[in-house]
């Protein structure tokens, strides 16, 4: 079947509630932990941002949400801690929503979608950008010399790397891929729901540095962060993700050391509810993924 009839069923199937019926009949082998990013206007032009694909279209993470919220169960962080701790079990399909980085845009486009239906969400923010108001480093590589060249500079030891991105940085104004401001952090900080986490100062690859020099990334973070949002900072997401080549076993000590409780990677697949809980996998979402397609996933491909 080519890809426009399969997405065309899937759709017919969503709207003749197949996806619903099958999913309400299930328990899933462990939490669902949806991977996002950014977010995107569903009137903003495509081609006019970098590594595109990481920033779904509102009417996508609209749809999404709908989906979990009538099929599944969302869930909070601080729900999961609870269910450890012997206090109200996780539901059978629990599903929390994860947002790396900290753009702008989870502010201004996803924090009113996830109001609206009533989504928790976690939010790993790298905090120089932030404080600096400048791009994320990837994002600014990648404005002045392509994708492929972020891509080789994520794998340059940690003083290359640093020096790349401090001659690349670039100023967040008006750039739809602009970090959140301190004043937009707070203010999501105290959103009922939504949970700040941990994301390294300025997002290198852990495996490439030193172990001074990974401590003082995810020290300053923490600190920063706990500092501007005014509450406690207890979750972390490694950058990139992958185990081995992004972050290594002392990475995930030193985030142990630094006192948080969970730990989410980009490996592909459904958390565990019990150990593990400092290298959570998750389940990547990307532009172009429909609701109906996310039903799909959900109740059948990535369950297998």
């Amino acid at each position: 079947m080519s890809p426009r009839l399969a997405s065309l069923a899937k759709r017919v199937l969503l709207e003749a509630g197949h996806y619903r019926r099958r999913l309400r009949q299930e328990t899933f082998p462990g939490v669902a932990v949806l991977g996002y990013h950014g977010v995107r206007a569903d009137e903003a032009p495509a081609g006019v941002m970098p590594f595109e694909t990481l920033h779904v279209r509102a009417g996508e993470l609209e749809a999404h949400c709908r989906l979990i919220r009538d099929a599944c169960h969302p869930i909070s962080l601080d729900h999961w801690r609870a269910a450890r701790a012997g206090g109200v079990p996780l539901p059978a399909r629990p599903v929390l929503f994860t947002f790396d980085d900290g753009y702008r845009s989870v502010f201004t486009l996803a924090r009113p979608i996830l109001e609206r239906h009533a989504v928790p969400a976690v939010v790993f923010v790298c905090s120089d950008p932030v404080e600096r108001q400048c791009l994320l480093w990837y994002d600014a590589v990648a404005r002045s010399r392509g994708e492929a060249e972020a891509e080789r500079v994520k794998a340059l030891p940690f003083e290359q790397w640093q020096s790349t991105a401090a001659e690349t940085a670039r100023p967040a104004d008006g750039d739809p891929s602009a970090p959140l401001t301190i004043v937009e952090l707070r203010a999501l900080a105290g959103v009922p729901g939504i949970e700040i986490g941990g994301h390294t100062a300025g997002h290198p690859n852990l495996a490439r540095a030193g172990l001074e020099q990974q401590r003082e990334q995810i020290a300053r973070n923490k600190a920063m962060l706990e500092a501007w949002a005014g509450r406690p900072v207890r979750a972390f997401a490694y950058p990139n993700g992958q185990p081995g080549a992004d972050y290594t076993a002392e990475s995930v000590k030193l985030v142990e050391e630094g006192g948080f409780d969970f730990a989410f990677t980009t490996r592909h697949g459904f958390a565990p509810f019990g150990d593990g809980l400092l290298e959570c996998p998750r389940l990547l979402v990307l532009a172009g993924i429909s609701g109906a397609e996310l039903a799909h996933r959900l109740a059948y491909s990535w369950r297998r």
